[in-house]
Parts: C-alpha cells; structure tokens; sequence
C-alpha cells in the first residue's frame, strides 16, 4: 500500500482532516486552505507568501489547496479544532462561519493591517454584518456573459449577443442545432458547485435590483417570489436541454465550473456566464488564441423589465477564531491581501485584478473586448449576509428538477419559493 501524503490525507476528510492537521503541525505550524494552494501554477506565490509570514511571524506556514465545496465543509466540520488557522474562500462563506461560530471578527484589528484604509467600502461592505467586519477582501468581480465573436458574427451579432432572454436564447439553439460539436450557451448545473447558486442569483438580482434577502427591522424578507423563479427556470434553465431547440447538449447536465471555463476556452461553447477569470485559462497555444482574438464580454441579458444587475463577488481572507495564535493568523491573512499579493497574483491571471478591490492596484484590463466586465463589477449586488445552507440547497433542488424534467418550472418556482421563506438564514454566531 502506498503511503498517503499529509495533504491527501487532509483531502480525505472533514473534522478527522483538520484535527490531524493540528496534531502534525504543532504550536510552530500555521495553516492556510485555499482554492490554489496545490496549483503548479501558483507554486512561486504560495512560497513566497509562505517565506513572508514566517519571516514576520518566526512560525512556518503551511498552504493546502481544496476546491471550494470541500473546503467549505471541511472548514465547517473541522474547523473548532483550530485548523486551518487562515481561511480564503467565496463571498457566501462568511455567513456560515460566523453561523457556525469558526471566524474572528477583524473590526478592533483593522489598524493591524498595513493596507487596509486602501480597501474600497463596497468590498469591504460584502463582510461587514452584525456590527463585525469578518473578513479581508482580495480580489472582485461582477458576471457577464463571455462569448466567442467569430461565432456570433456568423450570425449577424458583430457587436454582441441580444440583452433580451428569449432573442438570446433564440440565437443559442439555433448554434447549438448548426454545430455537431459546440453548445450555443452553457451554465454551470453541478449540485454542490458554488457557480451554479451564483449564476441563478444573477439573473433574480435582476428582477430584485438587490439582494435575495433583505432586512426589514425584524429579520430577513425574501425579495423574490415564484413568478421572478418562474421566469428563470423556465425562459434559461429549461431551454438549456429541453424545448423546440435546446442551447446546450444533455450530455453537458450537471456539468461543473471546469466543463463551462475551460470547456469555452476550448471551443465546447458558443457563450457562457462567467468572471475575468476566464483570461487565466492558456494552458494551450489554441486556449491562448481564443482569449485574445475571438473572445469577448457583454452584460446577462435579461428579461424586458428588468435591471443590469448581476451577482457581485468579492473574495474573502478570513482567520479562524479556534486558532491557538490569532496574531500570526492575522499576518498570514494580511500578507495574502496585501497589494502585493495580489499584483503577484495578477502577473499569474490577470484576472485575479481585473477589477481591483483595493486603491493600490491597477486594474489588468486592456483588451476593449473584456470592458464589460467593469460594468458588470460596478452593477453588481453582494449576496445578504445570511446562513446561505439552506438558501443554496433549495436552489440546487429547482435547477435540477428543471433540467431533468422532474417538475415544470412553475412546480419548481413554488417549491422554491416556500422553501425560502420557511429557510431559517438567521446567523447565531452564539448557538451551540
């Protein structure tokens, strides 16, 4: 039997992971879990962070990777053991920690952090929730549609698909029927996959022009009802594999990030949802080409009265308040979101810093074709801070009794709806 590596092992499992981590690690160790901490790719990054902490701090650090859904229920299973001592992850994840009583506030730590006044309010707005700011921002985005050009002007839209849904959509099955070998529009539809709860959310912060939920002086009020879930489900999730012309294959049903990002990059997709990101993904000579000459972003399209809103992600540092030294946790996240940090970043994907959330770093945007990701940044709507379980549960359900065809999506919408109005998203920082 082969021996099984620590940071497998790390892998395997949930609370098991992160009190061995503790165990091996011992008081000199910290530890930080991020989305790249095993990537090839950001190798140089991670060891430099790792240098910088230790010479600050006298303590090694140690950078595990994990993708997001592990990483957010390993942190919530495991967590109160104390590792990881740093947590990066999505602008959801917040609420949950602090639900699950797992992250320390920074409001009293703020002067601690060289770089913070630089920040900018609306990042920093994303974490701030029960009179606490619970986290450091560190990079930003708003999402829009990115769409091969050459493909669309096949079809007479040189200057970008339609902005009403059901021309949009139109103009999707229709590719998708011409070509054996390309979807006309793919959205991520993999339960469990944080892409698919945003990508549903940019389309109802459209109709709600805020977000889901919204605090009346009493607790959280749904802001969207069965009709706005109604017209989601059924004019984009539906049309996606069933109807007269389906914009995508059903062999693509449930598919993740990965099969919608890189699968676009290499040809699979005629037009996706998705974040600046995108120009990360030049793995190959053909990968590079399509991102430099046949790509290029407009706004979601969107029913006729609605609004240019979209889902707004800013990315969260945040410090475990388990951990046995919250000061060095405090300098391993500071490092990470440090302008430095995340100029290091952007020379990886320019991406990362295409829409900066701090005043020291310059945006990476060149390309005229990629603009619109600056519109999509400043219309975006930051998720309510809220225990978000509940809410992403209810809509995996709908997307996926829509797009096997288990219910209508009028069934689906009402299920939805009853569903979010009877979810408890109160956050009990204090409740066992």
């Amino acid at each position: 039997m082969g021996k099984i590596s620590k940071r497998d092992f790390l892998k395997a499992s949930g609370i098991a992971a992160a009190s061995i981590a503790g165990c091996l690690g011992g008081n000199d160790q910290l530890t930080f879990w991020w989305i790249d901490g095993d990537s090839t790719e950001y190798q140089d990054l991670n060891d430099w962070i790792e240098e910088t902490v230790e010479a600050d701090t006298e303590r090694q650090l140690e950078i595990t990777g994990y993708a997001y859904s592990d990483l957010h229920q390993n942190v919530l299973t495991g967590g109160r053991q104390g590792t990881p001592d740093v947590i990066e992850g999505v602008i959801e994840h917040p609420g949950d920690y602090v639900a699950a009583d797992i992250i320390e506030p920074l409001t009293d730590r703020t002067d601690e952090i060289p770089h913070f006044n630089g920040f900018l309010e609306s990042a920093l707005d994303a974490f701030r929730f029960q009179d606490e700011l619970w986290a450091l921002p560190y990079t930003g985005n708003g999402r829009a549609i990115v769409y091969n050009k050459e493909v669309l002007a096949e079809y007479g839209y040189e200057d970008g698909p339609p902005s009403e849904i059901d021309e949009f959509m139109e103009l999707a099955g229709t590719i998708n029927a011409d070509y054996d070998d390309m979807n006309g529009f793919h959205l991520t539809t993999e339960r469990g996959e944080v892409r698919a709860t945003q990508e549903f959310l940019s389309h109802v912060y459209q109709h709600t022009d805020g977000s889901l939920y919204e605090w009346d002086g009493d607790g959280w009020a749904l802001q969207a009802d069965s009709d706005v879930f109604e017209a989601i489900l059924g004019d984009i999730y539906y049309r996606l594999f069933h109807g007269d012309q389906p914009t995508a294959s059903s062999a693509y049903q449930s598919a993740g990030y990965e099969t919608n990002d890189i699968g676009f990059t290499e040809g699979e997709h005629a037009m996706i949802h998705c974040g600046p990101w995108i120009n990360g993904f030049r793995d190959t000579d053909a990968q590079a080409e399509m991102l430099d000459e046949k790509v290029a972003v407009s706004l979601l399209p969107k029913h006729a009265d609605a609004s240019d809103a979209t889902y707004m992600e800013v990315k969260p540092a945040m410090i475990n308040t388990h951990s046995n030294d919250l000061e060095s946790a405090l300098s391993v996240a500071s490092t990470f979101t440090s302008p430095e940090t995340i100029e290091r970043m952007g020379e990886i994907n320019s991406g990362t810093v295409a829409t900066p959330v701090h005043e020291d770093v310059e945006s990476t945007l060149e390309n005229e074709d990629y603009m619109a990701f600056i519109d999509a940044f400043e219309n975006g709507v930051a998720p309510a801070p809220i225990a978000w379980g509940p809410v992403r549960e209810g809509i995996y359900d709908a997307i996926e009794y829509v797009i096997f065809d288990e219910q209508t999506p009028a069934e689906a919408a009402n299920e939805l709806e009853q569903t979010l109005e009877e979810a408890n998203v109160e956050l009990n920082p204090n409740e066992e």
